[in-house]
């Protein structure tokens, strides 16, 4: 991963980042003769990672970037967080499910 030396404005602290293409080649490196399935790689190719080390009690915060959306969690003391951000996208709903009890919608606007 590559450090970033900006502190990041609502975390403060270094930002590491793992581009798509970087990782198909971390994970292709130990046999290049063997490709990533089609799928996993088309996959790969559109996904950034950003992990923001934290110093507290809290998880790394970390974030895919995918599709046009940032998805980032954190494990807190108290609480799993989770954020979404769509604003790169035409969304108008969320749909989601915690723990198998069933989809529901979110509203953006």
């Amino acid at each position: 991963m590559n450090n970033s030396a900006e502190a990041h404005e609502g975390i403060g602290e270094v930002q590491h980042y793992l581009d798509g293409a970087r990782l198909i080649d971390a994970l292709t490196a130990h046999d290049p003769a063997t490709p990533l399935a089609p799928a996993i790689a088309a996959v790969l190719r559109d996904l950034n990672l950003r992990v923001y080390p934290t110093s507290s009690a809290n998880s790394d915060y970390v974030v895919l970037d995918i599709h046009g959306v940032s998805i980032a969690l954190q494990r807190r003391r108290d609480a799993l967080y989770l954020h979404l951000d769509t604003t790169e996208t035409a969304d108008e709903r969320i749909a989601y499910e915690v723990n198998g009890c069933g989809e529901n919608d979110y509203e953006l606007f």
